[in-house]
């Protein structure tokens, strides 16, 4: 996996999206993967906890086109990223969604979502952008 250092820029938009700025500012987005459509998926390594077979971590997607697809309502204005809070079952390759944070092209936060305990629970297909994500983190010791 190939550590991606982010600028200032990004890590001050960082600390408005995840809303910690002490944990933004250590964050270490390490890249995953990218998809045919040249979606960009990033996992912040330091942000990994384990307990048992539950993984948590913060994962960051960027968008080159906009995927209002992504969020599960409407909003005026393009999706270009995401910073997203998830919840794993490295056991049964499962995972609950349990924050969005999603905004624009210049890193302008469009809303905040936060679903505790009934986001959305998948189990991403192997092979695809999420499964790999979810591997990784699963896969990774706790930082810390």
């Amino acid at each position: 996996m190939k550590l991606i250092q982010f600028s200032a820029a990004f890590l001050s938009s960082a600390v408005l999206l995840m809303g910690n700025g002490a944990f933004a500012q250590s964050a270490q987005w390490t890249r995953i993967t990218e998809n045919s459509v040249k979606d960009r998926f990033f996992v912040d390594a330091s942000s990994i906890q384990r307990n048992g077979s539950i993984v948590w971590y913060w994962e960051y997607r960027e968008f080159p086109e906009a995927n209002n697809a992504l969020l599960d309502v409407k909003v005026d204005q393009p999706l270009h990223g995401a910073v997203i809070r998830w919840s794993a079952d490295c056991s049964n390759q499962s995972q609950r969604l349990r924050k969005v944070n999603a905004y624009t092209t210049n890193r302008k936060l469009i809303q905040k979502f936060d679903y505790g305990n009934d986001g959305m629970l998948i189990q991403p297909k192997p092979g695809s952008s999420s499964h790999k994500v979810m591997e990784y983190a699963c896969r990774s010791p706790q930082k810390k």
